[in-house]
Parts: structure tokens; sequence; C-alpha cells
């Protein structure tokens, strides 16, 4: 993994937390700070790897190969688990039980998107009817 990873920073900080007063100015700053580094942190890394995705699928692309797409890498799995390469039964167990959660995940993903298309087209609705400058 490329991004920091914050685990030990976390951890660090929460056991110097449990010996200050959690209601203090600095105990209050300091716990905006760590939320705002987590989240930053975690935005970025789904940004970057947003990114890095869309540029090797680019990449993909420009010499004529095919991108890799959720739905591509999915049915990949699904495939793999059809025929797998290893005759460990709790290694296909738990391939097993990654794709089900990853099925259920791919339903959110979906849903959350169409919602974000159509609150989307709702924006740009309400911003075309707003009145002129």
């Amino acid at each position: 993994m490329w991004a920091h990873d914050l685990s030990g920073d976390i951890a660090k900080f929460q056991s110097i937390a449990a010996t200050k007063k959690p209601d203090s100015q600095q105990a209050l700053a300091a716990r905006l700070a760590l939320e705002r580094a987590q989240g930053e942190m975690e935005q970025s890394d789904v940004k970057m790897v947003l990114r890095i995705r869309s540029m090797t699928n680019a990449g993909l692309r420009a010499v004529g190969e095919q991108p890799a797409f959720l739905t591509s890498e999915y049915k990949r799995l699904e495939a793999a688990l059809a025929n797998p390469k290893t005759n460990d039964p709790a290694k296909i167990a738990a391939a097993k039980e990654t794709f089900a959660r990853l099925t259920v995940e791919m339903k959110v993903y979906t849903d959350l998107e169409n919602m974000a298309v159509d609150q989307m087209k709702q924006a740009l609705q309400l911003i075309e009817s707003a009145p002129a400058n």
C-alpha cells in the first residue's frame, strides 16, 4: 500500500488522549485535528486510487486492451470461483465469503451511483431554474 497507514499514529493519539482531560481546549482541538487528518487521508486515498485506476484504464485502452471495470473484475472473481486454481477448502471458502460480501457491496455501489446521478440531475435543474443576476 502506498498510502501512509495512520493506525499507529491513531493508537498513539488514543493512548496519550486517555491520559488527558478530554474536554480541555487542547484535547478538543487535537480531536478535531485527528478527525480532519483521517478524513483527508481517506478522501485523498479514494481520489488517488480512482485517478490511478482511470490512468491505468486509459493506458490499457490506448494499446487496445480491455480496461479493468469493476463489473469485469467481479465477473473474473466469479469465474475464478467456478474453476479455482487451488484445492485448499479454506481459501475457497474465504473467496466465496468475499464474493458474497462483494455482491452486496456492488449492489449498494450501483444504488449509490444511481442516486448520485439523480441528485446531480436535480442540482442541474435547480441551478438552471435559479434567477439570473
